[in-house]
């Protein structure tokens, strides 16, 4: 042992020789994977650090439409300090304009735990104070002291609010929060409006926490009580950060593994440079054992400071997303190392390294002396049991991805898949090998020694094409998925979507308000209909809070739903299961379901649902299943009631407005505010323009991810060629003696790089829009529209690349003189 550690040590002082690639590869691809967890681990670090503060309180319990009865108020004030909000959609006037903004009633004290973080002024204390996002501030300059209307009342800005609590985290509307009084003042909260009331609750020290928020929902099982405790905190903005993390996730194992290639071509390229000192060694007595040592020895301590380079580069993202993107993140990520997550990248490195390393160190080690000393390039065949430690090891990596993703089956399939993918591009390789082995006497003499360099030992065919071909697929692949989303998001769904969205219509004024529109909006197309929030407590009469956890895309149960009846099939739905009622149906209650809802539940026709509507429970049958065509934008419920259920209830109206194009809607919205008040409108452009802000976001680190397997994929391939430097550089010294030029040498090579690209690029552009048109027809459910000149410049962009990147490593061997290659013999 410390014979071989000892010969390690004296022999990576005599330099790296081709291990500049695992440097290379293994920093960049650690450096991703280090980054992209990192983040992840960042934010929920932030979360969970701070999930008290984030939530307001230690537990809130909120509930729609309602407030909570006297018994209900007894039961949350036994728990702790209470702190109560009502929270509800409004339309805010300000200098003549318009803005949707999320309105809060609060006490001065709230909120039960942590605070409202303001930058300027202070917190609302008359009615007619209002402490209003910065994000409103900054769009309309306003200030402390300026004035704006919500509803009947009119207010002063008391302070501009830069953070406070958020259960979800995202939010569609700035903030704006004023006193009880100032909330009654605008008389917006008007039975069947849309407000939720919540109640922050902070327990008192030493208190269990646990369970607390599911015996409150036992206790009034028919009330529709949402419980939120710290664990929940966020919720939307853990949900969006986990499935992101989970994609970059998968991007960064996906350059991994093209890094990994890269490593295996490193290892092959260092024993290659060692194949002479290791001859000399064994001829004096040295033995396999000591020799593999010694060759792992080095390999080991590159991987280590490659590790080390990587991890310290992924630590440094959270601090610098944090800072650049302050502004797209509803929470800041924690900007200290996040050991675990580095830890964990080191621990994938090390791996990785292991499997692509083991295979060509221990072949060499093996390598007979004489054949070494003669000039035999031939490097062996592999050992059986050589395979065992990289099998080991790449299991243990699948392994430890899958345990540490949010999504186990996604994370095996899209493994599966690429390493299936990875088989294909070998397979293709071979196959390119093999067409130029059958095609070699045909042409002149420099396309036969350009197709023979594909197929000669040693040749390095077969890892060129799965560097390139996993690289450039996986480009095209998210070229198309992006370019698709973004041609709906910029084309299809603003042609189809209406142009207003209006909420809270009181039932009594509609008349007024179809006049309202009839005269400001003459073209426009008008659709109203009833509308009411209510949670699923029971399913089949088992109650949702029975529950262990909520299935995957049940999101039905989560918090409450939007609730409408209608007598006949809404527009953009299409029955799949069960019958539509009929149009004067009087009987008991009956709802259509969604239909990947009720699949998420495995629902069937006939079972029931339990729906509290204004903290009344309604158990309806389920009569049929829908499948919705969410893009319109329009309205799309999930849960729709027969008629004969709803209509007693209070209710309040939605309505879509869809315009002309080029009719603008600003008089009809400020008619609206200044005659109904309580109407609130939403602009369809503002809501697609914040998505298409979150989604750009997303796509640009989703391109940066792609960048660094890109990258690697171009290191690799020239590593890939540097290993075969040897080879190269003795077939262009032969070349030369027998009268070859330079130029001849240099048009061989790039025939055998052009022939190679050309297939290879080939496919990966095929498997790559393929999987993209899977993607976006099957799981996005949209029409397959890519940027096609992008797209197919991209396989043109990728030849280019790889042709040129690979001259460039073969040149060092290609102007190799011939009298001083032979002296090296």
């Amino acid at each position: 042992m410390s014979a071989g550690l000892t010969l390690g040590r004296r022999d990576l002082a005599q330099g790296i020789g081709g291990l500049w690639l695992l440097l290379a590869c293994l920093t960049i691809a650690v450096a991703g994977l280090a980054a992209v967890t990192s983040l992840s681990s960042a934010i929920s670090s932030t979360i969970d650090g701070q999930a008290r503060e984030l939530l307001g309180g230690d537990l809130s319990l909120s509930v729609a439409q309602r407030s909570a009865s006297q018994e209900e108020r007894a039961a949350i004030a036994r728990l702790g300090t209470v702190r109560e909000s009502i929270t509800l959609r409004s339309t805010a006037q300000i200098a003549g304009q318009t803005a949707l903004v999320d309105l809060s009633g609060v006490d001065e004290s709230w909120p039960a735990a942590g605070s409202v973080t303001l930058v300027a002024g202070r917190m609302p204390r008359t009615a007619g104070e209002a402490a209003i996002g910065r994000e409103l501030a900054e769009r309309f300059s306003l200030g402390v002291g300026s004035p704006l209307r919500m509803g009947f009342a009119d207010f002063r800005v008391s302070g501009i609010i830069d953070k406070l609590p958020a259960p979800s985290g995202f939010a569609l509307a700035p903030p704006v929060l004023v006193s009880r009084l100032g909330l009654e003042a605008t008389r917006l909260v008007q039975p069947g409006s849309l407000y939720t009331s919540s109640y922050r609750i902070a327990f008192a020290p030493g208190v269990a926490s646990e369970g607390v928020g599911e015996a409150f929902q036992k206790r009034f099982p028919e009330g529709g009580w949402r419980v939120t405790d710290k664990g929940e905190a966020a919720a939307g903005t853990r949900r969006f950060t986990e499935r992101t993390g989970q994609m970059l996730l998968l991007i960064a194992l996906g350059a991994l593994g093209i890094g990994s290639i890269g490593i295996a071509s490193a290892a092959s390229a260092f024993a290659a440079s060692r194949r002479s000192t290791i001859a000399i060694l064994k001829v004096h007595g040295a033995r396999t054992r000591d020799l593999a040592l010694m060759l792992g020895t080095s390999v080991l301590l590159l991987a280590l400071v490659a590790i080390a380079l990587g991890v310290a580069v992924g630590a440094t993202v959270p601090a610098i997303v944090g800072r650049a993107a302050a502004d797209l993140l509803p929470i800041a990520p924690d900007p200290s190392p996040q050991w675990g997550a580095l830890a964990q990248s080191a621990l994938f490195g090390l791996l990785v390294t292991l499997a692509a390393a083991w295979v060509p160190l221990a072949r060499a080690a093996r390598a007979r002396p004489a054949a070494v000393l003669r000039g035999d390039m031939d490097e062996g065949r592999t050992n059986r049991r050589d395979l065992l430690v990289p099998l080991v090891a790449g299991v243990a990596v699948a392994g430890l991805a899958i345990l540490s993703s949010g999504n186990a089956l996604v994370t095996a399939a899209t493994l599966a898949g690429g390493l299936a993918l990875a088989f294909v591009f070998a397979g293709a390789g071979k196959l390119l090998a093999l067409a130029a082995r059958r095609a070699g006497g045909r042409g002149g003499p420099i396309t036969r020694l350009g197709l023979a360099a594909l197929h000669r030992s040693g040749a390095a065919t077969v890892r060129l094409s799965v560097a390139l071909g996993l690289g450039l697929a996986l480009l095209v692949a998210l070229a198309g998925i992006g370019g698709s989303v973004r041609a709906e998001l910029g084309g299809s769904i603003p042609a189809k979507a209406p142009a207003l969205f209006m909420l809270d219509i009181p039932a009594a004024e509609e008349a007024r308000f179809r006049a309202l529109a009839a005269r400001d909006l003459p073209q426009a197309e008008l659709r109203l209909v009833p509308s009411l929030r209510g949670p699923v407590t029971a399913l089949n009469g088992k109650p949702v809070s029975a529950l262990k956890a909520i299935p995957e895309g049940a999101w039905i149960l989560r918090g409450d739903r939007g609730l409408t009846l209608a007598r006949t099939l809404p527009e953009g739905n299409e029955v799949v299961a069960g019958k539509w009622w009929p149009a004067n149906y009087a009987g008991p209650p009956l709802v259509s379901l969604d239909i990947e809802a009720a699949r998420a539940l495995n629902l069937k026709i006939g079972d029931t649902i339990t729906i509290a509507v204004l903290g009344s429970p309604i158990e309806a049958r389920i009569a049929s299943f829908r499948t919705i065509d969410w893009r319109s934008l329009g309205f799309n419920f999930a849960i729709i009631f027969a008629p004969g259920t709803l209509e007693k209830a209070p209710y309040t109206l939605m309505a879509t407005a869809s315009s002309t194009s080029g009719t603008s809607t600003l008089a009809f919205e400020r008619a609206l505010a200044a005659d109904l008040p309580m109407v609130s409108t939403i602009r369809v452009s503002d809501v697609v323009a914040q998505v298409t802000t979150i989604l750009e976001g997303l796509d640009n680190a989703i391109r940066l991810a792609t960048l660094v397997a890109i990258l690697i994929g171009v290191t690799v391939l020239a590593g890939a060629v540097a290993a075969t430097r040897q080879t190269r550089m003795r077939e262009s010294v032969l070349l030369k003696l027998v009268g070859a030029t330079r130029g001849q040498v240099l048009a061989a090579q790039g025939i055998e790089f052009a022939a190679m690209a050309s297939g290879i690029v080939t496919l990966a552009f095929v498997t790559g829009t393929a999987a993209a048109y899977g993607v976006v027809t099957w799981l996005f459910e949209l029409p397959f529209r890519p940027d096609w000149p992008s797209l197919l410049a991209l396989p043109v962009g990728g030849m280019l690349v790889a042709i040129l990147t690979a001259m460039a490593a073969a040149w060092p061997a290609l102007r190799a003189r011939p009298a001083t290659a032979l002296r090296a013999v």
